[in-house]
């Protein structure tokens, strides 16, 4: 009865965290916004007329007191309503986060499960090899991720796997097919590349934490009374070590969750994606109050809510490890 009293005020203070943590976000967002310099309707465009600038503000409600733009601006929201947007007159901000977020999605989730599939399995591999050449090569694959930017790794993708690997099939097999596309978002064969840029740094961390994760559970008792029973190998490894060396990879992984899948920015414009992060960056250069602010606090949203969410599992999970502490 105390454990569920105890889970049930855990969940509620992560939730009242989560609201106001969003909150801060979106006042944050709103007045920073509004202290740039200038004007979104007055960028890259120095004709425009004293009275057709009022206009244009009157149609946003830019014209109004800040305070009062504020309260109307977080009432929207609570409707659902980011806007519309200023550089796509034509579209509300909510339209393009429906039509433009499934494809960040898309490229997160597949970005994700390679992440998932090739940092456990490198990481198992490097301890099972501990100090040998699979080791080594793991250790190389985790610096690679965590040291060199995504757009440097992107680049480099682009160039060996979709440029000189192609030239190299076309004149050994005389056609102009392209195995890796380094461009669009189109069949299976363009979410490739991508997929691999995102998923590097990840592959990085999880490995790194499956193989120390691992290292330790080697040690254990338990392991070692397993092989004296005469288990076989591969269900020691499996059943016993690999099993119980998930639990904290499974907190990161739940963790990776809100920002992998909102995709990135940087990969999306160098594989030229049509996710959420076209629209950001040509928001955040043409000065659209409303989708810079609309896109910011709907990742916000979506990164707290699936940390909320990690938090909530694991706990009822494994109540005792997350309440007393430990797994914060």
């Amino acid at each position: 009865m105390e454990l569920y009293i105890a889970m049930k005020k855990y969940i509620l203070q992560r939730i009242v965290i989560a609201v106001i943590t969003v909150f801060v976000v979106i006042t944050l967002t709103f007045f920073l916004m509004h202290k740039i310099p200038g004007t979104p309707f007055t960028t890259g465009n120095d004709n425009m007329t004293p009275e057709a600038l009022a206009a244009l503000e009157a149609n946003y409600g830019l014209d109004q007191p800040l305070g009062k733009q504020y309260v109307i601006y977080l009432t929207n929201i609570l409707h659902g309503n980011f806007g519309t947007s200023i550089s796509y007159p034509k579209q509300s901000v909510t339209d393009i986060i429906k039509t433009a977020f499934p494809v960040s999605l898309d490229l997160g989730l597949r970005a994700l499960v390679f992440a998932v599939i090739a940092g456990i399995l490198l990481g198992v591999g490097a301890a099972l090899h501990h100090n040998k050449g699979l080791d080594r090569f793991s250790s190389v694959v985790a610096i690679i991720g965590i040291s060199v930017p995504s757009f440097v790794l992107g680049t480099l993708v682009q160039c060996v796997f979709g440029l000189w690997l192609s030239t190299w099939f076309k004149d050994v097999f005389h056609t102009s097919f392209q195995l890796f596309p380094i461009s669009r978002w189109e069949s299976f064969r363009y979410t490739l590349l991508p997929t691999f840029a995102l998923g590097m740094s990840s592959i990085a961390t999880i490995t790194r934490l499956m193989r120390s994760s691992m290292l330790d559970v080697i040690g254990q008792d338990y392991v070692k009374t397993a092989k004296s029973k005469g288990i076989s190998n591969a269900a020691v490894v499996w059943k016993h070590e690999v099993r119980n060396a998930l639990m904290p990879v499974v907190t990161v992984v739940g963790r990776m969750v809100g920002t992998i899948c909102t995709g990135s920015f940087v990969i999306e414009s160098l594989f030229a994606v049509p996710g959420l992060g076209k629209y950001y960056v040509n928001s955040v250069a043409s000065r659209d109050y409303t989708l810079t602010m609309g896109l910011t606090i709907f990742y916000a949203i979506f990164v707290v809510t699936s940390t909320l969410i990690v938090d909530i599992i694991y706990c009822l999970i494994d109540p005792r490890v997350r309440l007393s502490g430990k797994g914060r």
